[in-house]
């Protein structure tokens, strides 16, 4: 009988525990600029984007940021929706299609026999809040490739930085957003120098 009274008492206080609440993790994208499409020349080359790769503190969808020097902290209920490296790909492929340099812009598994590649390294895709006010980093690296003779046509480091609107996880998204739009316009302008020498 105590036995029986004592587990109902147990039971009871177990119904009066406050239940855990979910967690809400707010995710970020890359918005991409519209772009005006330039009709390509028929004997326009094709281009393979692959895709880009990243370091290993950088290939998840967390948002990462630093506060001190030689550490990578990451926002506890904030995310992209994909990588960062995944979030460049649509951006860099519709900017190039609509460059008019080529006759078409595919990616890795596509049935194309393409004329050229262009490998991205992502290098920095952090918020820096080691400066005030805090601004959002952002470092490439592109090599084009000429897949007939397999030569290294151009290789250049890309980087670009843009001040964050708030210090929140959305600000780095503003930012982001901002850094990614203002150097989509560079590596346009790299692979049709490039061309140009070629």
């Amino acid at each position: 009988m105590l036995l029986a009274g004592g587990l109902a008492l147990a039971l009871a206080a177990c119904s009066v525990l406050p239940r855990s609440e979910p967690v809400i993790i707010d995710r970020y994208t890359l918005d991409m600029p519209a772009w005006r499409a330039q009709a390509a020349d028929v004997d326009a080359p094709v281009l393979l984007v692959t895709r880009p790769l990243a370091r290993v503190e950088l290939d998840t969808p967390r948002m990462a940021y630093r506060e001190q020097d030689y550490q990578l902290q990451y926002f506890a209920r904030s995310r992209w929706v994909d990588t960062p490296a995944q979030l460049l790909l649509p951006g860099l492929v519709e900017a190039l299609e609509a460059s008019g340099m080529f006759v078409a812009v595919v990616r890795v598994g596509s049935a194309a026999q393409p004329d050229l590649r262009l490998d991205v390294e992502l290098l920095e895709f952090s918020q820096d809040f080691r400066v005030a006010p805090s601004e959002f980093q952002l470092r490439l690296r592109l090599q084009l490739v000429d897949l007939e003779t397999r030569a290294v046509l151009a290789s250049h480091l890309f980087s670009t930085r843009a001040v964050a609107p708030e210090r929140s996880p959305r600000g780095v998204a503003v930012a982001a957003n901002t850094a990614w739009q203002a150097l989509l316009p560079e590596l346009v302008a790299f692979c049709a120098d490039s061309l140009a020498g070629r």
